[in-house]
């Protein structure tokens, strides 16, 4: 029972598998693929977000920059401008400018070596100083465009800005104007942008120093600052370094060697379930899940009818068995009335012989020790008819399997040696015994291995209708027992040895045979884990082989019959 319900568990184990690779394994796969699609499209789809907003921020900017550039450009060029501009005017023009953007600090005006002319703004100390050697001077003067946009810087008031300078179109008032500008008003400013609130944008020159004051934590943490290629001007990408893994986009500026950088500050996009769409999960899961509690109830459900299926197959194999061995009674009527009656000729001719001798008219007694002799004679020949009895029921009655541990040679000798050899004797049958010794015990149900070895006897009897020789033989075959029973009889036709173990086959005559002897006999031996083969040749005879397992070494502990 043990053994059957491995069987069944094994059986469901591998039904569970063959079914979850099926049906459930290709709709786990295509779930994964449309998820990584969607991952793939959801990252795409951030990137192009991100690098619209960068566009977009950096024309915003640009045009600040522009507009900012305009009016410095505007105000060096009115002709009322006197070439040394006094305080007054140099402050309503300061003025004028913060309307427009509060971006702007103070603002200068300056001849031709640098010297700032006339100042407003809250840094007075700067009038009178010569800028003539600062690099954006030296860049104004030597440049082509009439404008310079520095990087940010500590200059003279030692705090970081940057400004804007225009050079004049004409020599008729003051050679440069210069406008400092506060880079927090820029960063104030870009909050204000679209897009802003999902991102965080930085501003970097080409050199790789921030033009911003609010600073991406990560890269400064990390020490490393990011500059995209200047070829092509708008991209995205992802940032993998140091400072973690994010995607960004950025877009060069038109008025300066600036680049706007704007960094996703959400989920990283690198990780399997960053985009990941909760609907989707759910209903995936959802379905994955009825899927499997259906084919773990269709699993189950298989091997259940299976159970079933063997179990009436078991059943039909025992009737089957058990209708063979009626059918093998009926050939041995003839040796058992012959057997029984023999017993019972000599309990009829002691009883009459006793009354004979007890009959008062004859005048003579019966003494004690020959009443004593004809009792013995006739409870000899009651037990040997018993004995024959009781063969003939154990071989028809049918017996619940019962394996144990069983003398081969004992076996053979008890189906050859039986009713069977006086049947031989009289069809002039020559019996031969080729027995090994030292076999070792195979696991076998006595009556089934019984009633094969009778079968393979009886169908060997049959083949020699005038006479000839049985041999049976046990041998030692690496692991298991060997029993052949060869006849010198007419043989099998080489057509019919691949059909001979199918049930109701037979080469016999009609009437004279079943032909489920052999087939039960295959079933049982294969049942035992053995395995049974016949050669023969048509004229020659027949050989009937059966191979059986030994007793393993780790049965030698099991309650088996001895």
């Amino acid at each position: 029972m043990g053994e059957a319900s491995r069987h069944y568990r094994q059986l469901w184990r591998h039904t569970l598998v063959r079914l979850l690779l099926t049906y459930l394994a290709p709709l786990l796969l295509l779930t994964a693929y449309f998820h990584l699609q969607f991952h793939s499209l959801s990252v795409e789809s951030r990137r192009r977000h991100l690098q619209s907003i960068a566009e977009n921020q950096a024309s915003t900017l640009d045009l600040f920059l522009r507009e900012r550039v305009g009016n410095l450009t505007n105000l060096i060029d009115d002709p009322r401008l006197p070439q040394r501009p006094p305080t007054e005017t140099t402050q309503e023009a300061l003025q004028r400018l913060q309307r427009d953007s509060n971006a702007f600090v103070d603002l200068g005006f300056f001849d031709q070596d640098g010297v700032m002319l006339s100042y407003a703004g809250p840094f007075s100390s700067l009038l009178g100083r010569s800028y003539g050697d600062e690099p954006w001077f030296r860049r104004l003067k030597g440049s082509s465009r009439r404008y310079v946009i520095t990087d940010m810087y500590l200059g003279f008031r030692q705090r970081p800005h940057f400004t804007i300078a225009v050079r004049s179109a004409t020599n008729a008032g003051p050679a440069a104007i210069r406008a400092t500008i506060d880079p927090e008003g820029i960063s104030q400013y870009m909050t204000t942008l679209r897009g802003s609130r999902e991102v965080q944008s930085v501003l970097v020159s080409a050199a790789g120093s921030y033009q911003s004051v609010e600073l991406p934590e990560p890269l400064v943490e990390a020490g490393e600052v990011l500059v995209p290629p200047r070829s092509p001007g708008l991209g995205a990408d992802v940032y993998r370094g140091r400072a973690g893994r994010f995607d960004y986009a950025y877009c060069w500026l038109d008025l300066t060697d600036w680049v706007l950088l704007v960094l996703w500050t959400g989920q990283e996009t690198g990780s399997f379930s960053a985009g990941l769409n909760v609907s989707f999960v759910a209903i995936s899961a959802s379905v994955i899940l009825a899927l499997f509690s259906t084919i773990v109830i269709r699993a189950t459900q298989v091997v259940r009818r299976r159970r079933a299926e063997d179990s009436a197959k078991e059943e039909l194999s025992d009737q089957l068995r058990h209708a063979a061995r009626l059918a093998s009674v009926g050939e041995l009527a003839a040796g058992v009335a012959h057997e029984i009656n023999n017993p019972l000729a000599v309990i009829a001719e002691e009883t009459g012989l006793m009354q004979d001798l007890m009959n008062p008219e004859l005048g003579r007694g019966l003494s004690p020790e020959e009443l004593n002799s004809h009792l013995r004679a006739i409870h000899e020949a009651v037990f040997r008819a018993r004995d024959i009895t009781r063969k003939l029921l154990t071989f028809v009655r049918k017996q619940e399997v019962t394996l144990g541990r069983h003398d081969v040679n004992e076996v053979v000798e008890g189906v050859v040696g039986g009713f069977l050899e006086r049947e031989m004797a009289i069809s002039n049958i020559e019996v031969g015994r080729r027995y090994a010794d030292g076999l070792p015990p195979v696991l076998a149900d006595r009556g089934q291995l019984e009633q094969v070895l009778f079968n393979l006897v009886a169908n060997a009897i049959d083949a020699m209708p005038d006479g000839g020789r049985l041999t049976v033989s046990t041998a030692n075959d690496d692991g298991a027992v060997k029993i052949a029973v060869s006849d010198t009889g007419v043989g099998i036709a080489p057509e019919q040895l691949e059909t001979v173990f199918m049930p109701f086959h037979t080469t016999k005559g009609v009437g004279k045979g079943t032909g489920l002897g052999l087939s039960v006999s295959y079933g049982i031996v294969k049942s035992h884990g053995g395995d049974l083969r016949v050669a023969s040749r048509l004229g020659e005879g027949s050989t009937f082989t059966v191979r059986l397992p030994v007793v393993p070494a780790s049965a030698t502990g099991l309650e088996l019959e001895e």
